[in-house]
């Protein structure tokens, strides 16, 4: 008798790790794909292709230089450390993560527990989670995924798996803004708007305008097309406004700058040609956001784009910041929207 219940143990405990094993591997296979997908078959000008997007659009020739451009510039420069060298890609803990879902991806609601939720309402629903995805490794945790089926990206701040702080949802072919600002960026639009893919890099071209974040920013409102600002700064009239539009002056011919490497130049061609928006506020110097590398495949940025082992960095050498402009782009405006419904989003 003890023999055949140590014999039924055996099985039992074989055929659990049998289990556990499939359940392992389908998770892997999962993540696997999607992170593969992320590397290879998306970037930004696939994502939000609304032509009223305007991260789409080159900066017309009839473009305004800001009348405080010139000490906008400073502000920033003076933020970046005493050699105005801290300026970076981030691409690890405080970029965002973005995982790539279909109709066979497993669906969970998640718990809003901060910010922008509709009234009485405070579940999102019917979530796409790739099994084996996780949130940022930083203290802002993003996370996003994009649901091939339905055509929706969901994106949260502070996820942990069944809750987060603030989230939303947005279509894929929008033009990533929230008119009402109720994104998970202080800006108001897509987490994943202006990003850096590592397909860009590979390619040599970044074809839309990029993100920053700075830590002077303006308190008092943002310019379109932010929809919604925090801001450090409220008595600095040359504090940035989020969604302030930056770039490198046209007449400089990026290929003659010295000192910069090969995905210096592709980033600032993009930004000469595009340039980029304020999106967020930070706790030091300037930062571009890329893809973080959690939801990639190991080799999907080049093996030459090395990140600092801290954050998760490339660092930007010799950022031209005499070389920069600041666009007008029209009087400050006040956090006023109404809400506005998402199609993409399902609330209980």
């Amino acid at each position: 008798m003890k023999s055949i219940l140590h014999c039924l143990s055996i099985l039992t405990i074989c055929l659990l790790a049998s289990n556990c094993k499939k359940d392992k591997d389908a998770s892997n296979d999962e993540l696997d794909k999607s992170k593969l997908e992320a590397s290879t078959l998306w970037d930004g000008r696939k994502l939000f292709d609304d032509p009223s997007n305007p991260f789409l659009q080159a900066i017309p020739s009839t473009y305004q230089v800001h009348p405080n451009s010139a000490q906008m510039i400073d502000l920033i420069k003076n933020s970046c450390g005493s050699s105005y060298t801290n300026t970076h890609i981030v691409a690890k803990d405080y970029s965002t993560p973005v995982y790539i879902a279909d109709e066979n991806t497993g669906r969970a609601d998640i718990k809003i527990t901060m910010y922008n939720m509709p009234a009485g309402k405070n579940y999102l629903q019917s979530i796409p989670i790739v099994r084996g995805s996780g949130a940022a490794g930083g203290s802002d945790m993003h996370y996003a995924v994009i649901d091939k089926s339905t055509g929706c990206l969901y994106e949260f701040w502070g996820f942990q798996n069944s809750k987060a702080y603030s989230g939303n949802a947005i279509s894929i072919h929008s033009n990533g803004i929230f008119a009402d600002g109720r994104s998970t960026v202080a800006a108001g639009w897509s987490q994943l708007l202006g990003t850096i893919w590592p397909s860009e890099l590979k390619s040599g071209l970044i074809d839309h305008a990029l993100t920053f974040t700075v830590s002077v920013t303006n308190a008092n409102g943002h310019v379109a097309p932010a929809t919604h600002n925090d801001g450090s700064f409220s008595n600095n009239p040359y504090a940035i406004p989020e969604g302030t539009l930056i770039r490198i002056r046209p007449d400089v011919n990026i290929d003659t700058l010295s000192g910069i490497g090969n995905y210096e130049r592709i980033v600032y061609k993009a930004i000469q040609k595009y340039g980029m928006y304020c999106g967020d506020t930070n706790g030091a110097g300037l930062g571009i956001r890329a893809i973080n590398t959690q939801s990639l495949m190991p080799d999907a940025y080049p093996s030459d784009f090395t990140l600092t082992s801290t954050y998760g960095t490339y660092v930007l050498k010799k950022f031209p910041f005499d070389l920069m402009q600041v666009v007008y782009s029209g009087p400050l405006q006040t956090n006023a929207a109404s809400f506005v419904e998402q199609s993409c989003a399902n609330w209980r």
